[in-house]
């Protein structure tokens, strides 16, 4: 097999089949009323006829998107040095990177999700991703193809630029997607899903990062949740 299309084909299985897992995992929770106090919002659900719809689209869409995504990053990855049969690095550069793939992802997301907030960008692109006031898994990828592009992005910019060994970039997938996911899950048991639950619930009120959302924080944008969070810990 091509080492480009091998390549494609691992990362985007591994990708899909994360999604999935924790989708089920979320999906069992709610269904089950599970840890309910750590629910958004009071597991609010989303509409039923759109969560339906995000869902046939997230699975449609997983046939054919990330194979195409994967399929452009190797070229580029594999320009800047990167090998299919590179070992993996030593534990402690692993980490090392993987923190440079959160910083720089955290850092391109912050910067065009917040442009997307713009009026104009917001009505005819990032709309489509706020049609969610309450998430539920399927949402993290409901979105319009340039977001979902640019999020792309800031998802494999770290990688690229590293040049980091494919085990690594399995690695960083499976964080990735779980981050995503547990941020879309209607369920608030970290900060990065509280934020971003935060967010849909009120989306002109800032919180605009993923991971650490350090630009949040030095620009004052999550003051609001900080304050809705508080309160929310008060109530319990």
């Amino acid at each position: 097999m091509p080492p480009q299309l091998h390549f494609a084909l691992v990362l985007s299985a591994l990708h899909t089949v994360t999604l999935l897992l924790v989708w089920a995992l979320f999906a069992h929770l709610h269904r089950r009323g599970i840890a309910a106090r750590f629910q958004v919002h009071g597991g609010s659900a989303p509409d039923a006829a759109l969560s339906r719809r995000a869902g046939r689209e997230l699975i449609s869409g997983h046939l054919l998107f990330p194979v195409l995504m994967y399929l452009v990053v190797y070229p580029l990855w594999s320009a800047r040095g990167g090998s299919m049969t590179a070992p993996f690095e030593p534990p402690l550069e692993v980490a090392l990177h993987v923190l440079a793939f959160i910083l720089l992802q955290d850092t391109i997301f912050y910067w065009s999700h917040r442009t997307l907030h713009r009026p104009y960008l917001y009505k005819r692109i990032h709309a489509r991703h706020h049609r969610f006031r309450y998430v539920r898994v399927p949402v993290a990828e409901f979105a319009h193809p340039v977001e979902n592009a640019l999020n792309f992005v800031a998802f494999f910019a770290g990688p690229v630029l590293l040049a980091s060994s494919f085990p690594t970039l399995m690695l960083w997938v499976v964080l990735r997607v779980i981050e995503t996911t547990e941020a879309h899950s209607g369920y608030a048991f970290t900060g990065i899903s509280s934020r971003h639950s935060f967010h849909h619930l009120y989306a002109a009120k800032g919180c605009y990062g993923s991971f650490l959302s350090p630009w949040d924080l030095l620009l004052g944008t999550d003051r609001q949740w900080r304050k809705w969070r508080k309160e929310q810990t008060e109530a319990q």
